[in-house]
């Protein structure tokens, strides 16, 4: 087929799309992906804040006005063109649920990490397992999943919040797939809870001109690597009210008078008077230090 006889074919299919009414899912603020003798347009809603499945007008190849909301059963026929894939909801970010694999073998589809699920009902929950269409570029909600039993996310939902974790699930009938969605979530709840600690430490350091390198958490203390006027230390501290129990130098066992924001002016201190005494991290080995200069509460309560 010669060019021209290209151009006229495109032309009218053209001509033939605006005439026509399109049936597409359309996003709050965003363009509508439509296909025209195989060429993919953009159009823009006039309707900006509309979310959900809409019969809509063509204006130009650009814009789109919208007419209605569709139908269920349109879009549950729109839908029906595309394979089905069973996911478990995550959590909500936005317009969208993220959502995991809820059957490993569907070899059509390789999930490592969570996927946007679009356009869901409001009742969904986290752990709820739905049923989703992937179009070849996103996933679109179609329905939640009869088969599986809701009592299964209620106790997964319950279980987080309570913040058990992943080892101590006992609910008889999860599946390896919720199993893996819970610890996703968990693992995404621990690390934002570090960061919350990791904020908490690097504030009061800054307070006084330190800067925190790195941390790990124990049972009832922060033990944290920090910088000081370029100069690193170590110091435990508790997690409760951040004072110190181990500040990492010699302070003749009054570590416990400082909190890790004053503890930042003992070190600059104790850097200007020379040589240090390190403590713990390759130092004075801490049990011996605290035989040596007991914290000062506890040499009280041996003299009552």
């Amino acid at each position: 087929m010669g060019i021209n006889n290209l151009l006229n074919k495109l032309e009218a299919e053209e001509q033939d799309f605006l005439k026509s009414e399109v049936l597409a899912p359309v996003l709050p603020g965003q363009a509508v992906t439509v296909r025209i003798a195989g060429i993919v347009c953009q159009l823009r809603v006039d309707d900006q804040r509309f979310e959900g499945w809409a019969v809509l007008q063509p204006l130009s190849l650009k814009a789109a006005r919208l007419v209605r909301p569709a139908r269920l059963s349109e879009a549950a026929a729109y839908l029906k063109l595309f394979p089905s894939v069973g996911l478990i909801a995550l959590a909500r970010e936005g317009h969208r649920w993220l959502a995991l694999p809820a059957h490993k073998g569907d070899s059509r589809f390789q999930i490592e990490r969570p996927v946007p699920v679009l356009l869901s009902e409001e009742s969904i929950q986290p752990f709820d397992t739905v049923s989703a269409r992937f179009d070849g570029r996103l996933f679109w909600y179609e329905r939640r999943d009869p088969r599986r039993n809701p009592a299964l996310a209620a106790y997964l939902r319950l279980s987080l919040n309570e913040q058990h974790e992943p080892k101590d699930l006992h609910k008889p009938g999860l599946s390896a797939e919720e199993r893996a969605a819970y610890a996703s979530a968990w693992g995404a709840l621990e690390e934002a809870r570090r960061s919350q600690v990791e904020v908490r430490l690097a504030e009061a350091l800054a307070h006084a001109g330190g800067r925190i390198e790195a941390f790990i958490e124990r049972d009832e203390t922060y033990t944290i690597s920090y910088h000081v006027d370029g100069a690193r230390h170590v110091s435990t501290v508790r997690k409760n009210d951040l004072s110190v129990l181990t500040a990492g130098i010699c302070l003749s066992g009054q570590d416990q008078r400082f909190d890790l924001t004053s503890l930042v002016g003992v070190m600059r201190e104790a850097a200007g008077r020379g040589r240090v005494v390190r403590v713990g991290n390759g130092g004075l080995p801490e049990a011996d230090y605290r035989r040596a200069h007991p914290p000062e509460e506890e040499h009280h309560d041996r003299h009552l």
